[in-house]
């Protein structure tokens, strides 16, 4: 039953194409090596911001530091295009190492949008010095290899990345509520609408694909 469920979220973001899906216990996972990547970096970032910056005023990136961000969406956006496009062959792990690179950037930006404190003038850019990028860098490496190498359970590896994909979902969702000041009502409702967005993507896939 936890498989099944897993896999339903899955399908909301994924084309789920086994021969493009990292394998763990025998079982190709929920969604492919590339979304793994980006959700990967998505969690790398948005864990460290949320235990080093969470209770200081910040802005998103400089305008230098952002142009840099962007970069690391480059490989991702060239390795799809050439892959669905068959201008070339890619592999599983180029996939997870773009997706990685692509998934980083976007906390970067998102993130401080979540606190009101982002507005004040003393606010300090989200990335201050070298360690805001490279800390969640080599997490992101050492979560990939693990998924890479395949030595846990596809549960716990599908489960690591569905409850991210909900988590970042939610936070995004977030957004429609900003006139809400009770934090839990909000957090419940951003919820509530990233499982119905994520049904209803699945349901749709189903439709459209099978």
């Amino acid at each position: 039953m936890l498989h099944s469920l897993l896999d339903f979220f899955g399908k909301a973001i994924c084309h789920q194409l086994e021969e493009r899906s990292l394998v763990a216990s025998g079982e190709a996972l929920a969604v492919c090596a590339r979304d793994t990547g980006i959700y990967i970096g998505i969690f790398s970032t948005l864990i460290y911001l949320h235990m080093v910056k969470r209770n200081k005023a910040i802005t998103i990136p400089s305008i230098r530091n952002s142009f840099l961000l962007l970069l690391l969406l480059v490989p991702l956006i060239v390795d799809g295009v050439g892959s669905y496009t068959h201008l070339f062959e890619t592999s599983n792990i180029r996939r997870l190492i773009t997706g990685i690179g692509f998934g980083m950037v976007l906390p970067y930006f998102l993130y401080p949008l979540l606190h009101k404190e982002s507005v004040e003038q003393n606010s300090e850019p989200v990335i201050k010095g070298s360690k805001d990028v490279y800390i969640p860098l080599f997490l992101s490496s050492m979560i990939g290899s693990i998924f890479y190498i395949g030595i846990f359970s596809h549960l716990l590896l599908n489960s690591f990345i569905i409850i991210t994909v909900i988590a970042w979902f939610s936070i995004c969702a977030s957004f429609l509520f900003v006139s809400i000041k009770k934090r839990y009502i909000k957090c419940l409702l951003s919820i509530s609408f990233c499982f119905v967005f994520l049904t209803a993507l699945s349901a749709l896939h189903r439709v459209l694909i099978g």
